[in-house]
């Protein structure tokens, strides 16, 4: 129990309200006046005070116990501050003081581990009765806080459907995440990558996981201890908020789709906040091309000859951010054939059309048409193995010249044309065979020799250009170009 520090004998005369208050070591005092005296009055520690345990909503908390300094005079009552540190903060006359505050200044001062920080404390105690007062401070006391932040672990893992739900089988990865080192209160976001799950035929399966604390991966069992996961047992989300508890009775295990195609997936826990994100990350890599011969493509010779790119051959364009999706738009005409290889020179692989269905790799399959005149996009998932063939309905645009102008000619729109591809049907792809770069450089489409139709983009080797886009920075190397005019699509196809 720590004492005030009382006046004996105070005098105080009526002095004006607007008198700066003094601090004890020098009171306020005329002999003239009529002595008012203070005295036992007490301040005393509540023990440790811990921010987590306070009911939601809680605005004040008790800081300390308070016994009024007492007075001879009932018209003087006390006005509290409690100094934490030196630091002033408004205090109740029953010693309670606002949470946020409190919170605030020990995550400030001390960092946010849920961990016990004693501060130093006095209370100041000003006593007035409207025209006059006195500061009376108490002797220094402990007040002992814990922050309302949540556990946070040295280390997290992965366990699920690709490593058998299991931290110890050597047959299995260990996936651990990480937080960049360093203080886990300063650093709170851990994250790790983890591949996609297949099952032992070849096929996608849903990632079905849950992270571990370092604490729970001690345990001789640990399906024993916490695990972080969906508050709700057969949730599908990619971000949220996570929980912390017991395995199948509060933290349900996480799930990652099969159709959310990626190659791997990074996990990123913010283990302070409570939140997670998982994104999808595709490994381009080099695109694996198929192309168009035919009737109505490129000089419709059906010529299949390794060379034949640029005549006979038109290839389909890779998806941006996923190279095993290919797409095509042009023009077609009704009835006129064509087919999808995958080698130059080879039949061996390729897409027919038998009695209206497209077919893959059938010998004896036809060509495939379309019903009626008009633009088609075809798409072609490869990992699904599945094409498509839709009604293209946006704006066409038709042009007499396509060039690639850039900084290693001086920008000029009219020069460095490309080579139309189709000399049957009107014509929408447009290639450049053999194009040195001698050093880094930008560049853009343009039509008609001017700037008026331009494309650029910031995707390179493969990109989607648009009207006015960024210019394309182009690695130095040798390539053959194409670009569609239609979807603005081009590929530079390094030699």
């Amino acid at each position: 129990m720590k004492k005030f520090l009382y006046i004996a004998a105070t005098a105080l005369l009526l002095a004006s309200c607007t008198e700066d208050y003094k601090d004890w070591a020098e009171p306020q005092s005329n002999p003239q006046g009529e002595i008012v005296t203070f005295g036992n009055g007490s301040v005393a520690s509540v023990g440790v005070i811990d921010l987590g345990l306070l009911p939601e909503g809680t605005e004040t908390v008790k800081v300390c116990d308070i016994t009024a300094p007492a007075s001879n005079d009932e018209s003087y009552a006390p006005e509290y501050h409690i100094y934490l540190d030196g630091e002033p903060f408004a205090l109740s006359l029953d010693g309670m003081m606002s949470v946020e505050e409190l919170s605030n200044y020990v995550m400030t001062i001390y960092g946010q581990a849920p961990e016990v920080r004693e501060l130093k404390a006095r209370v100041k105690s000003v006593m007035n009765n409207g025209t006059t007062a006195t500061t009376i401070w108490s002797d220094e006391f402990t007040v002992s806080v814990i922050p309302n932040t949540p556990k946070i672990s040295s280390a997290y893992y992965y366990i699920g459907t690709d490593n058998g739900w299991s931290l110890s089988n050597p047959d299995y990865p260990v996936y651990k995440l990480e937080n960049n080192g360093g203080d886990v209160y300063a650093n709170p976001v851990f994250t790790v990558v983890i591949p996609a799950a297949y099952d032992e035929n070849g096929d996608r399966v849903d990632n079905w996981f849950k992270i571990v604390p370092q604490e729970t991966a001690d345990l001789d069992d640990i399906w024993t201890g916490d695990f972080i996961g969906y508050a709700v047992n057969g949730e599908n989300e990619m971000s949220g908020n996570f929980v912390q508890g017991a395995n199948d009775q509060v933290a349900f295990a996480f799930k990652i789709p099969a159709d959310i195609r990626a190659d791997k997936y990074r996990l990123t826990f913010d283990m302070l906040n409570g939140t997670f994100n998982f994104e999808p990350i595709i490994e381009l890599g080099t695109p694996d091309l198929w192309y168009l011969i035919g009737t109505c493509i490129g000089n419709g010779s059906w010529g299949n000859t390794a060379d034949a790119l640029g005549t006979a051959l038109v290839p389909m364009y890779p998806a941006t951010d996923n190279y095993s999706i290919l797409n095509y738009v042009g023009y077609f005409p009704a009835g006129q054939g064509f087919k999808l290889i995958h080698t130059p020179g080879s039949w061996d692989e390729q897409w027919g059309m038998t009695d209206g269905a497209l077919v893959k790799n059938d010998g004896g399959s036809g060509d495939i048409k379309v019903a009626e005149d008009g633009y088609y996009q075809i798409t072609y998932d490869m990992e699904m193995d599945v094409v498509t063939i839709t009604k293209y309905t946006g704006a066409v645009g038709v042009y007499s010249a396509i060039g690639m102008p850039g900084g290693y000619q001086n920008w000029n729109p009219s020069g460095t044309l490309m080579t139309g591809i189709s000399t049957v049907v009107e014509n929408h792809d447009w290639y450049k065979k053999n194009m040195t770069f001698d050093g880094d450089t930008e560049l853009k489409f343009t039509a008609d020799g001017a700037w008026t139709v331009n494309w650029g983009s910031e995707g390179f080797p493969v990109g989607i250009g648009v009207q006015n886009g960024a210019n394309i920075r182009v690695a130095a190397g040798t390539y053959d170009v194409i670009f569609n005019d239609i979807i603005g699509e081009y590929y530079f196809i390094a030699k």
